[in-house]
């Protein structure tokens, strides 16, 4: 039996321009688990604003934050990739681990494509979304599912649904911190996560159980699915590992987009209002991200900054998201391995699309 991982991840423009962003906002505006709304509208919001208006002013961002090498998601994805395959193959099992992008190169269905030539029949789906949401883990799942109905021979497919209670995930970041960050050096941290519409929230809340608030503190059947809920989780496990005391950190949520109600707090107002109740030294830790990103490094970075630096903000620090880590690299092989090796009775993650 051949095994192989396939790392999972939404993708990123090819080049920081309009008319590489246009060509991955076709695609990434298209998906019905992102923007999940009636398709005309869907349609036109594509065409008639993204395409035209936010293509160019978006270029002119990532054009600041692109390295030598492209894009900063796709360069330490391609590392990612020849890091565990390394590790695999100094193991002495026979493991083929590929990238897998949604809306750009290399796609998912080429992936899945090269997996089947190479006579893989075992994939483990290890998706880069720390914590499971239909917009994003959903989506690829379904991606990758409708790729193996094209296979001549269905492949037994694994899927990890989310990583935020694997203890390598949280190691790694409590190593990162901990080289980054001294806490003597500031008052309060922020712990930023892609926001969601709430009702995307509540639409996966099949036992009704959500209330935006304390219903987040315990993991049980009912919520194991919830995106804030393994945002909470992923915040309290982190802080834990580190030792931190409740009233030094916080949790809040950026990226908003559209009118609809997000889950909060809102990042840009959490930030300020900490800067008016004195906390004038702050740190921003974004474990809903793997690599420094446009979310990351402009947003926060530098709009954001500008926001508190306004406010009376005396001192911002972002601190670098996981990238190319050593000890990141470490822990997704070791999370690979583990599920590759996990007993086949154990029952797989759902790879539910629809939850």
């Amino acid at each position: 039996m051949t095994k192989a991982v396939l790392l999972l991840n939404l993708g990123t423009p090819a080049e920081p321009t309009p008319a590489g962003l246009r060509a991955f906002y076709r695609k990434f505006f298209a998906d019905p688990f992102v923007f999940d709304f009636n398709p005309i509208g869907r349609w036109l919001l594509r065409n008639l604003i993204i395409l035209p208006f936010r293509a160019p002013r978006i270029a002119k961002d990532y054009a600041q934050i692109w390295m030598d090498e492209g894009s900063p998601l796709k360069v330490y994805a391609d590392r990612m990739q020849a890091s565990v395959q390394q590790q695999f193959d100094a193991s002495g099992e026979k493991v083929i681990v590929l990238n897998g992008m949604a809306y750009s190169q290399p796609f998912v269905a080429e992936s899945m494509a090269e997996f089947e030539r190479l006579g893989v029949n075992e994939v483990l789906l290890l998706p880069m979304f720390p914590q499971y949401s239909t917009a994003t883990t959903a989506s690829v799942f379904h991606t990758v599912k409708q790729a193996a109905k094209k296979w001549q021979q269905a492949p037994d497919l694994r899927f990890v649904d989310d990583l935020f209670q694997e203890p390598a995930f949280i190691d790694a970041w409590k190593q990162l911190i901990s080289e980054r960050l001294n806490v003597s050096d500031v008052d309060h941290v922020i712990f930023s996560y892609h926001g969601v519409p709430e009702k995307t929230i509540k639409k996966a809340d099949a036992a009704n159980v959500c209330e935006f608030g304390s219903c987040c503190e315990q993991v049980n059947a009912d919520n194991r699915l919830c995106y804030r809920m393994q945002c909470w989780q992923t915040t309290r496990s982190i802080t834990q590992a580190l030792e931190w005391g409740d009233g030094f950190w916080s949790m809040a949520f950026q990226s908003r987009f559209g009118p609809l109600p997000w889950i909060q707090p809102y990042l840009e107002e959490h930030i300020l209002k900490l800067v008016q109740d004195g906390a004038k030294r702050l740190a921003v830790v974004t474990p809903s991200f793997i690599s420094d990103c446009l979310e990351t490094i402009f947003e926060i970075g530098i709009e954001y900054r500008e926001e508190f630096d306004q406010a009376g903000g005396e001192q911002f620090q972002l601190i670098p998201n996981l990238n190319d880590n050593p000890a990141w690299f470490n822990a997704v092989y070791e999370i690979a391995a583990s599920h590759l090796s996990a007993d086949s009775k154990s029952p797989p993650a759902t790879g539910n699309p629809e939850l």
